[in-house]
């Protein structure tokens, strides 16, 4: 299973997205979080998502029997956790964060999101899968849409209760097939064409994130947003009865070991 990871910060002031990819044994979870701008601290929701996810994964059982119940346990978890840390603040904030999840394990997809993160399944040159959005157009002020400006309708943090996320049915998988999780700054940045020839006809995979993200920063003109992207490529070993463990990607290791760290070091100097 050939993995590939990509996070760039455009022209923001700080990158608020996390991702990453966790592993045990024949279970793989893949996880984005993609601060919201508008509130503050929205790196922190994002860390906040990610970390739940990875010490739910590691704590559950494995294979995890009940996928579904397992999303909707590390959304409401982090969601909790999201709204202690915002009112713990002085004054009080509401950080939030979207999110989108997938889970590889006995050689299925299972899949789960809230806001507008995205998740794609892509095989034999074609998007077959594709996550909904959670957003409504925005109109201005002569009434007229906007589809570059779209209201999130759901996401992690801010709201009182725990939003639902979307749960998907699994799928199993084939060899060849690629999964992409990403922030909106990638997608909305990118004609779909261009993400499927791309992920389907370029190897190895990490160049393929690199092009689409270095495409989505320049169509951004001196304004794009944070670009985040996680891909996984399957082989015939992680399909079916033939799945096998997946050992993990000691880079994507890294950089989410530096992306905790940037985060603890942005909540330092904000407490002092």
């Amino acid at each position: 299973m050939e993995t590939a990871r990509i996070s760039l910060q455009g022209d923001r002031s700080n990158n608020q997205d996390r991702c990453a990819i966790f592993n045990y044994g024949q279970s793989c979870l893949m996880v984005l979080a993609d601060g919201l701008g508008g509130h503050p601290r929205g790196e922190v929701a994002a860390q906040i998502m990610l970390n739940v996810c990875e010490q739910l994964f590691t704590k559950t059982p494995k294979p995890i029997s009940s996928p579904q119940f397992f999303f909707h346990h590390c959304v409401a978890h982090a969601h909790k956790l999201i709204n202690q840390y915002g009112q713990s603040q002085d004054p009080v904030i509401a950080p939030r964060t979207t999110v989108v999840m997938a889970l590889i394990q006995d050689g299925n997809c299972y899949w789960s999101y809230a806001g507008d993160s995205r998740f794609y399944l892509l095989r034999d040159n074609e998007i077959i899968l594709q996550s909904t959005d959670h957003s409504v157009p925005q109109h201005n002020a002569r009434g007229e849409e906007n589809p570059a400006n779209r209201a999130l309708t759901r996401c992690v943090g801010g709201q009182r209760s725990a939003p639902m996320p979307s749960t998907e049915p699994p799928f199993p998988l084939q060899p060849e097939d690629v999964l992409l999780l990403c922030s909106d700054g990638l997608w909305s940045q990118l004609p779909q064409q261009q993400l499927v020839e791309t992920l389907c006809n370029v190897f190895p995979l990490k160049k393929a994130l690199h092009m689409l993200s270095s495409s989505a920063e320049k169509n951004g003109q001196s304004r794009s947003d944070n670009i985040s992207a996680l891909s996984i490529r399957v082989d015939d070993r992680n399909c079916g009865m033939h799945a096998v463990s997946y050992a993990g990607d000691s880079e994507n290791e890294l950089l989410s070991a530096i992306d905790h760290l940037n985060t603890l070091i942005t909540e330092n100097i904000a407490e002092g």
